[in-house]
């Protein structure tokens, strides 16, 4: 007879055996769940705040910053800053005379298509002239992005094959903002949100398969009126100007804010779209001798002279300014002045001409939300940040203060447990708008504060512990600052230090870190502080262009990207 084993022992073996199984089966699942994709498929990230969920980052930098793993070259020019989705990279540029779209291998940046959308739309401006700054929106196979003529375009993220394509001037009656259609395209649900800012449609929602319009939004009436377009009157710009002059005349070394300049702006431009006025170039422009090697055409010489002189005063609180640029912008102020009798129509001024007089359009991109049982889109338009409902548009609030005179609100409005905040530069600044719901069901908005201290240009704001981190500042330069969320009280800020340790930049967030890039290109990790400035390393990426820093910074699966007009650049940031 042979010998039986003990059950214990072969029980023993089997629960050896399980043992083993369960701890590969963990194993597994927590390599899987550090290694888990966390991509970067829109603007601002998977819930458009900037922030990433993703962890298992570098807390600290080396010395000369993370690893560089790619580059990828001949991109195109443009600030856009790219989207990350299914191991691809997402983008558009200027080539040459094409707007294109073009999508990257996330493993080495290699090109894997690039379709042309447009022809290459030209900008008058100086700034930001070199291509779009839109992020394209993945959404599963398809990819959705906004030209700067406003052309919105459906494509196949395979091949870059075109599905659908509208154009928001010419479906909608767009009124195209100063520097063009900025946004980047919200998809939610089966809606694809933009915004072409005429006269009868401020908001349109299409049918994200088909391009079909599914509903239009004025949202720049009051909520419970119903105004015409031409209830908002173009503002006088002339004749607003008779403050600004006396403070000059009476004060060359006064500190002058954005906003008492705003005014001589608007009037500026009127004139110098006026090309039959009674101004002549050597007169809009006359400290500047560019004149003879300018275009026939003009458009803008005065404009950005004023714009150089507000820059310096705005950012120069000490009037350390020249007499020799106080007075040859006094002598463009006044001639302005005289001229307000002359033939120029309200039309001339602004009414056909010239966009910041008539759009409704600024350059944020929307954001979707959902408070007291409804689905809302929140977007920073021209003159106020509105709410609108998501299954038919209908105006549901609006909050005014945050929007600058210049109609130049750029960054995205950030929501929480019911508050929104939003800000911009040229002399507002930043607040938070409490949203309510009535018994009746109609939706206000309420302001609990409002502070100068976070005039945010396009960089864009954090929202992290209660605490908001963002640069206060416009074209004058700025710095980085620290708000309580609740009170608007300045926790910290940059400016008041005597180091100045990081100034105006753009923001991006992952694993308890924010990833700060300045305008003049450091790049800078920061560990959110409310109590102080926490720098947890910084680095220059190689073969910094002259243009300004504006793409923002994109995390995505381990690896930061920071594109520089023609270059991205690809980081390894996991830690080890």
């Amino acid at each position: 007879m042979k010998a039986c084993k003990p059950k214990h022992l072969n029980m023993y073996k089997i629960r050896s055996i399980r043992s083993t199984a369960i701890a590969g089966i963990l194993t597994a699942l927590s390599i899987n769940s550090f290694s888990a994709p966390v991509d970067w498929p829109q603007w601002q990230g998977p819930e458009r705040n900037a922030k990433s969920k993703e962890t298992g980052l570098l807390k600290e930098w080396p010395k000369d910053g993370p690893p560089l793993l790619w580059r990828g070259n001949g991109l195109g020019g443009g600030d856009s800053a790219p989207s990350i989705a299914a191991g691809r990279i997402y983008g558009m540029s200027h080539r040459g005379g094409d707007e294109t779209v073009w999508a990257l291998s996330e493993k080495d940046g290699q090109e894997i298509w690039a379709v042309r959308i447009a022809p290459a739309y030209t900008i008058s401006w100086p700034q930001s002239k070199e291509g779009p700054s839109a992020t394209p929106t993945v959404d599963g196979d398809r990819l959705y992005v906004m030209g700067l003529a406003g052309n919105i375009v459906c494509l196949q993220v395979a091949n870059g094959d075109l599905i659908w394509e509208r154009n928001l001037v010419a479906d909608f009656g767009g009124r195209m903002p100063m520097w063009s259609y900025r946004e980047s395209p919200l998809v939610d649900g089966d809606q694809v949100i933009c915004t072409p800012g005429g006269l009868e449609t401020t908001i349109v929602a299409l049918n994200k398969f088909t391009g079909e319009t599914l509903w239009k939004s004025l949202a720049l009436d009051r909520v419970g009126e119903n105004q015409s377009p031409e209830a908002n009157p173009v503002r006088p710009s002339v004749i607003e100007m008779d403050p600004l002059l006396k403070v000059l005349d009476q004060d060359h070394d006064k500190y002058i804010s954005a906003s008492e300049l705003a005014a001589a702006d608007v009037a500026v431009v009127a004139l110098d779209v006026n090309q039959d006025g009674n101004l002549s170039e050597s007169e809009i422009s006359p400290t500047t001798s560019e004149t003879t090697s300018r275009p026939a055409r003009r458009r803008g010489p005065g404009l950005i002279r004023m714009m150089k002189f507000h820059s310096a005063l705005d950012s120069n609180e000490n009037g350390e300014l020249e007499d020799e640029e106080i007075k040859g912008a006094l002598a463009l102020l006044k001639k302005i002045d005289a001229n307000r009798d002359s033939k120029l129509s309200e039309e001339e001024v602004g009414m056909k001409h010239f966009g910041p007089q008539e759009t409704g359009a600024a350059y944020s991109s929307p954001i979707a939300i959902e408070y007291a049982g409804q689905r809302q889109y929140v977007q920073f338009a021209a003159t106020s940040v509105v709410g609108v409902a998501a299954d038919n548009g209908k105006l549901l609030w609006r909050y005014e203060a945050p929007a600058n005179r210049m109609r130049i609100n750029i960054s995205t409005p950030i929501y929480s447990n019911g508050h929104v905040f939003a800000a911009s530069a040229y002399g507002a600044g930043g607040g938070v708008a409490r949203i309510a719901k009535e018994e009746n069901g109609d939706f206000t908005s309420e302001e609990i504060w409002f502070s100068k201290s976070m005039e945010n240009h396009h960089g864009g704001m954090i929202l992290h512990d209660g605490a908001l981190f963002g640069a206060n500042g416009g074209n004058g330069g700025g710095y980085l600052v620290c708000l309580d969320f609740k009170t608007g009280e300045i926790l910290w800020d940059e400016r008041d230090s005597d180091k100045r340790r990081v100034s105006k930049g753009s923001v991006a967030f992952a694993d308890d870190r924010i990833y700060y890039r300045t305008e003049e290109g450091p790049i800078v990790l920061i560990e959110p502080s409310r109590n102080e400035y926490l720098e947890r390393g910084r680095f220059d990426q190689p073969d910094r262009t002259d243009k300004p820093a504006w793409a923002h910074p994109v995390i995505a699966n381990g690896r930061l990207y920071i594109r520089d007009q023609d270059t991205l650049f690809c980081y390894d940031i996991r830690a080890k």
